[in-house]
């Protein structure tokens, strides 16, 4: 059953008529589409515009780190078999066929992954699939979940020293969100839980997802937030493929939803990663800090002083994935903290010729020192990934 919180007053909830909506209507807008999945790919966008045959070792190699001094990669994903055949099942293609956001979807094995990890001095991943049981509802959705949590388990039990994994979750049900959360963080182990920016539409933020937030409060939890296509897009206005720029803006959108609703106020414990360096939210920053006091938040909303969004602003974690160019880093660094920035590869959605030169610009950005350097490639990371933080070292 999908939960729903009553509007209360305050920060954070929409307003009564806003949160009325129907059962039916809310459950429409959480559903993907068999057109929309082979279009766009709602249900499983993740960085795809850079997807290809992904091979190991490809451009500068860096030596691998295998004395507790390597990189901690908090952005990359896992092709799991179990989900490549119902996605493929979905699109009515084959694996070799289907497409992944437009793109094709590239090799991925634990072997692969680690011999990139390898090549590139990379310690430890953390694998996840914000998406993945998008295509699924129900108790199907669910059992989807709990099997494909049970893979990453395996792949860890595995190599435990080399991945870590963020929970795979049926989000349109915050019932069943709930209790497979609390499976993957008190059984399974796992570092924290992902999601994508908004599910079927409704954006992180919303009052829909308290139940969850609440809980993850309590926890004190990390959740890794990915962007998708925006809701109803099947493609981009300008004809190139959403990863580019809608990537971005979804990221943007999320960030400033959890910001102007309350939540991330609300919600303060949670550790929220936003990837790609928080899309255009360092650039926009300033710019929402002003114009929101003047247009004001919305409907429902209490306002915020700018001095109160640039505080909120600056509570997010950012990963740096395709954001270590210097115009990046500083606008990303004037806003947040180095303790609050991890380094990421989008691996194997962005193909591993990506890794070295990206590694080349954060070795090159002169404002940072040594400690700051290892704080974002490892420490920064190991600091919200207890599991993973035990285990890392430790073989595999």
């Amino acid at each position: 059953m999908v939960k729903h919180l009553p509007c209360r007053c305050g920060m954070g909830n929409r307003s009564h008529e806003a949160s009325a909506r129907t059962r039916t209507d809310r459950e429409r807008r959480f559903m993907v589409t068999r057109r929309d999945f082979v279009g766009s790919a709602a249900a499983t966008s993740l960085g795809a515009a850079f997807a290809g045959t992904a091979q190991a070792g490809q451009g500068t190699v860096i030596p691998a780190s295998g004395n507790g001094d390597g990189i901690i990669d908090v952005h990359c994903h896992a092709l799991l078999p179990r989900w490549l055949d119902r996605a493929a099942a979905f699109q009515g293609r084959t694996r070799e066929t289907m497409n992944i956001a437009q793109s094709p979807v590239p090799d991925w094995t634990p072997e692969l992954h680690i011999a990139t990890m390898d090549a590139h001095g990379i310690e430890a991943s953390v694998l996840s699939w914000p998406s993945a049981t998008a295509m699924v509802r129900g108790k199907e959705a669910k059992d989807f979940a709990r099997a494909l949590n049970e893979d990453l388990a395996n792949i860890i039990a595995r190599h435990p020293g080399r991945f870590g994994a963020f929970a795979i979750l049926p989000l349109d049900d915050m019932d069943a969100t709930l209790e497979e959360m609390a499976y993957c963080l008190d059984v399974l182990k796992f570092d924290g839980a992902s999601s994508s920016t908004h599910v079927g539409g409704v954006y992180l933020g919303d009052s829909h997802f308290d139940p969850w937030f609440a809980e993850m409060n309590r926890r004190g939890a990390t959740l890794f937030v990915h962007p998708t296509t925006p809701p109803g897009q099947t493609e981009t206005p300008i004809g190139i493929n959403p990863s580019i720029l809608e990537f971005m803006f979804e990221t943007s959108r999320m960030v400033t939803n959890m910001v102007v609703s309350g939540a991330k106020t609300r919600f303060d414990k949670i550790k929220f990663i936003s990837s790609h360096g928080g899309g255009t939210i360092p650039y926009l920053a300033t710019r929402i800090s002003i114009l929101e006091p003047h247009y004001g938040p919305g409907p429902g909303r209490e306002p915020m002083t700018g001095e109160e969004i640039l505080k909120t602003l600056s509570t997010f974690y950012f990963d740096l994935t395709a954001s270590t160019a210097p115009a990046s880093l500083d606008a990303i660094r004037h806003l947040v903290p180095d303790s609050q920035l991890m380094f990421g590869t989008d691996f194997p959605m962005m193909p591993p010729t990506t890794i070295a030169p990206a590694k080349a610009r954060f070795d090159a950005y002169a404002p940072l020192g040594a400690d700051e350097r290892r704080a974002i490639l490892r420490d920064s990371a190991l600091a919200i990934l207890p599991s993973l933080s035990a285990r890392v070292g430790k073989g595999g």
